[in-house]
């Protein structure tokens, strides 16, 4: 996978991520500050710009979680977004709205959530 894909391909799992964590009305500081700790910790070659950018787009866009999930095709990526989302939403709480949120994501792609 080129390095521009796989920067595509997590900007998306960020974007599914904050799908999530928005479904309680807000993205806290603490859920932000967990998604990008648990990216760079699996992608240390992550940069915060790739990360800002990403929820710039996120923000700017009018996309549903659906549309973000048709995005990512690959197993361990897809498990990977699940993870991010549910470590980042539970940063200040899993509100029951991101739980559904989180679940739907899972049964989407047939996949568990256990971060």
């Amino acid at each position: 996978m080129s390095l521009d894909l796989k920067m595509n391909k997590l900007s998306a799992c960020v974007k599914v991520a904050a799908c999530v964590c928005g479904k309680d009305g807000v993205i806290s500081e603490l859920e932000e500050q967990a998604m990008y700790e648990y990216l760079r910790m699996h992608f240390p070659g992550y940069k915060a710009d790739d990360f800002e950018l990403a929820f710039t787009e996120f923000f700017d866009s009018n996309q549903q979680i659906e549309d973000y999930l048709a995005l990512i095709d690959d197993k361990d990526l897809r498990q990977f977004a699940v993870d991010l989302a549910e470590v980042s939403a539970s940063a200040d709480g899993l509100n029951i709205k991101e739980n559904i949120a989180l679940e739907k994501a899972c049964v989407v792609w047939g996949l568990k959530h256990h971060a």
